[in-house]
């Protein structure tokens, strides 16, 4: 999908269409899900979207990818083989290791943006233990302390196998950037102050707490943050 600005991901415009499922990967009887795809990047086998799913669960084995959520509305619980379940639920986001043993098991409905990594036709690792890979991040988590003199702080709170692909939270003193390419691309959520990114067309987009967008690998947009801003950043390099 060829995009050259600034994507803004409202939950709320978008139709989702339905999935059509296959009952093997499933233990529980087959559940209504729908999505829909905001962006992709099948080289890398990366794709950004909305999904929403009913009761449910999945049959057990390794998770599909690496994956970052954010949970719109309902919870969910993932399974280790053992049953011991990390729970998420809405206004939460999480992150989920590629190849971990586990089972997603859904109560009621959910609804969620997503980021998925999975490399097209790579070796599926095997991985013995779920331990530690599923990390929830509550929205009013404590912003990492800036400790060096740009006064930016950094927690890196994921890496994946591969190493192509961090989640980052990021908070900023008041900042304006000039437009930079790069080949990355970006998922953000803002969870305090606010964002505005200049696109290349020189048209404005302001996200405050609570907003998604996404940044193509290649658009150069200026950016301008106030001060105290804190933001979960998912970048991905091909």
């Amino acid at each position: 999908m060829p995009y050259q600005t600034v994507i803004r991901i409202d939950p709320d415009a978008i139709m989702l269409e339905p999935l059509d499922l296959d009952q093997t990967d499933f233990q529980s009887p087959l559940p209504k899900q729908h999505f829909h795809l905001i962006f992709e990047d099948a080289a890398i086998g990366m794709a950004v979207g909305i999904w929403d799913t009913t009761t449910m669960q999945e049959a057990f084995g390794p998770y599909p990818g690496d994956e970052f959520i954010t949970v719109l509305e309902g919870r969910f619980a993932i399974l280790d083989g053992a049953g011991i379940a990390v729970i998420g639920e809405a206004g939460q986001s999480a992150v989920f290791r590629n190849a971990i043993p586990v089972s997603w098991k859904q109560e009621g409905y959910l609804r969620k943006i997503y980021l998925t990594l999975q490399t097209p036709e790579a070796d599926v690792p095997k991985i013995g233990s779920a331990s530690g890979g599923v990390l929830v991040l509550d929205a009013d988590r404590a912003a990492p302390v800036a400790t060096g003199v740009d006064g930016v702080a950094r927690e890196v709170l994921f890496r994946n196998d591969a190493g192509n692909m961090t989640v980052t939270h990021i908070t900023h003193p008041a900042l304006d950037l000039p437009p930079v390419q790069t080949g990355a691309h970006e998922l953000c959520r803002v969870l305090a102050g606010e964002i505005t990114l200049t696109d290349p067309a020189g048209h404005t987009h302001r996200f405050g707490p609570g907003s998604h967008f996404f940044l193509p690998g290649g658009v150069a947009c200026a950016r301008s943050i106030s001060n105290g801003t804190s933001a979960l950043h998912v970048i991905v390099t091909p």
